[in-house]
C-alpha cells in the first residue's frame, strides 16, 4: 500500500504532485495538488490557513519546486471553502509577483472574503488556461456539487481530471491510491456532503463525456485517494449507485414534513 507523509510531495504524474495533509482525527485528509511545466507551476486548492496544515503544505511545495516557489503564476480554486482556499492569503507571498487566482464566477464573491492581494480570475464553463509549454487546463462547471460556484479541472496533456468533491472519500488513513474498500469511503462523504442527486447525476455524466472524449489517466479528489485508470469505471459504477441528500429525508420524516418531487 502506497502512502503519503507529513513532510515529502509524492510525483504521481510527470510534473503533477500530490500535496496531502492528513487529518486523522477527522478523517478528512486535504489534498492539493501541484502541476509543473518548465518555469511555470499551477497549484490547485491549496489549502487550510490552519498552522498545522498549511505548513505540511509549503514545505512539500519547497521539496516540489526546489525552494523555488516564484514559479507558482496561477492558483486554482476549484469551489469556496475554507479547506480548499483559506490558505491563499497565506500563500501567495511565495508565489510569483503577477500570480492570478482562478476560480468559478458564482464562487468569486465568498472566496473575495479570504482577503488576498493576488488578481482574482473568474471562470465559467469549458474555460482554459494554457500556461508553460502548451500545457491546457479545461474547467468544467459542476454546479451544486456541493455549491454553485464548484468546478473540476482536466489537464488535457496529462489527461488528468481534478474532481474537487467528487469522488472524494472519508479514510483515517494516509493512502495515495483508492483501494477495494474506497467505494464505502466514498458514499460516507458524498452521502453527506452532497445535497442534489440530480446535480451529482450531471456532474457524473460530464465526468464521462471528458473519460469517452479524451480518456482519462487519473481521477485527483481534494479529499479522499487518487483513482488509476485500470479503477475509473468500477469507481463511476459505483458513484452512480450511490444517493445523496438523505439527511433531508431523514429529517423531514422525523418531523413529520412532506417533500414533493425529487431531489
Amino acid at each position: 500500500m502506497e502512502t503519503y507523509n507529513a513532510g515529502d510531495p509524492v510525483e504521481i504524474a510527470p510534473g503533477v504532485f500530490h500535496l496531502g495533509v492528513q487529518d486523522r482525527p477527522n478523517s478528512f485528509n486535504n489534498i492539493p495538488y501541484l502541476i509543473v511545466d518548465g518555469d511555470e507551476a499551477v497549484l490547485i486548492d491549496p489549502g487550510s490557513a490552519r498552522p498545522g496544515f498549511f505548513q505540511v503544505v509549503l514545505q512539500k511545495l519547497r521539496k516540489a519546486l526546489n525552494n523555488d516557489l516564484k514559479k507558482i503564476t496561477h492558483i486554482i480554486v476549484q469551489h469556496q471553502d475554507p479547506d480548499l482556499c483559506a490558505a491563499i492569503p497565506l500563500i501567495e507571498g511565495y508565489c510569483s509577483p503577477d500570480v492570478v487566482v482562478h476560480a468559478p464566477l458564482e464562487a468569486k464573491v465568498l472566496i473575495q472574503h479570504y482577503n488576498f492581494n493576488s488578481r482574482l480570475q473568474p471562470l465559467d464553463d469549458d474555460d482554459a488556461l494554457v500556461f508553460g509549454r502548451d500545457h491546457k487546463l479545461v474547467f468544467a462547471m459542476t454546479p451544486y456539487c456541493h455549491f454553485i460556484g464548484s468546478m473540476v479541472t482536466f489537464d488535457a496533456k496529462l489527461k488528468i481530471l481534478f474532481s474537487s468533491d467528487v469522488f472524494g472519500g472519508f479514510t483515517g488513513m494516509a493512502e495515495l491510491y483508492a483501494g477495494r474498500d474506497y467505494p464505502f469511503q466514498m458514499n460516507s462523504f458524498l452521502g453527506q456532503y452532497l445535497g442534489s442527486q440530480r446535480a451529482f447525476e450531471y456532474a457524473l455524466r460530464r465526468l464521462e463525456q471528458i473519460n469517452s472524449t479524451f480518456g482519462l489517466e487519473m481521477i485527483c479528489p481534494q479529499h479522499g485517494c487518487v483513482i488509476k485508470k485500470e479503477l475509473i469505471p468500477k469507481y463511476l459504477e459505483a458513484a452512480h449507485a450511490l444517493r445523496v441528500g438523505g439527511e433531508v429525508d431523514t429529517l423531514a420524516a422525523r418531523h413529520g414534513i412532506k417533500l414533493a418531487g425529487g431531489r
